[in-house]
């Protein structure tokens, strides 16, 4: 059995699929080699393609995501419309970089927001009261925001690099969906052998807490 491997465009390295790490699959099937081949990417062609209303793979330390640019009405949509397709549980997320970087895209920023965000060493997504800065095909449909910092260095520098959060669609899983084989036009990150699904949490306006998953 061999492992899936291809060549890392931005460093020059093999390495293993980055969303089959350290998986063996004796029969890769034929959507799983052609998403692959479209997963080898260059930082900038992958701000290009989010910026032209694309989806992106993305995987770091929670598993499997698609992505998209938050603010592009017709990315918001696409991904909403697999969200409805799949009958996914999961709330669309905006991946951000740092603790500053979330208070753009939540309308009252509740004075522990930060420390929670910023300190955090495992995996915690956020729902707060109001979000903005997102497209209103999101807002509209629900005002409320789930914001969640990535601790995997390379989605950080990526997120940096494009000066604003991505909106995701989590997965948690090592390998992409079929359903999204059509969908996917690029991708960034390496799944972990270990998948850490993350804390979620609602916090109020005045800072109340009430945990929705531990």
């Amino acid at each position: 059995m061999q492992p899936y491997e291809f060549l890392l465009s931005n460093t020059g390295q093999t390495s293993f699929c980055p969303f089959a790490h350290s998986l063996f699959i004796p029969e890769p099937p034929s959507y799983l080699c052609e998403f692959i081949d479209r997963m080898i990417q260059t930082p900038r062609e992958l701000t290009h393609l989010l910026r032209q209303g694309k989806l992106i793979g993305l995987a770091d330390e929670t598993g499997f995501s698609v992505a998209c640019d938050p603010q592009n009405d017709e990315a918001v949509a696409k991904l909403l419309q697999l969200q409805f397709d799949m009958g996914h549980p999961l709330l669309p997320t905006v991946l951000v970089q740092d603790a500053n970087q979330v208070s753009l895209y939540v309308a009252k920023m509740p004075e522990i927001a930060f420390d929670l965000v910023e300190f955090a060493n495992k995996p915690l997504t956020v729902l707060y009261e109001q979000g903005k800065n997102v497209s209103s095909v999101l807002l509209d449909k629900e005002p409320e925001i789930a914001v969640r910092r990535s601790l995997n260095a390379e989605i950080q520098r990526f997120i940096g690099g494009y000066s604003k959060g991505l909106l995701t669609l989590p997965f948690e899983t090592s390998m992409p969906p079929k359903q999204t084989q059509d969908l996917i036009e690029g991708g960034i990150g390496q799944v972990v052998s270990v998948i850490k699904k993350p804390q979620i949490m609602r916090l109020g306006f005045n800072g109340e807490i009430e945990f929705i998953r531990r």
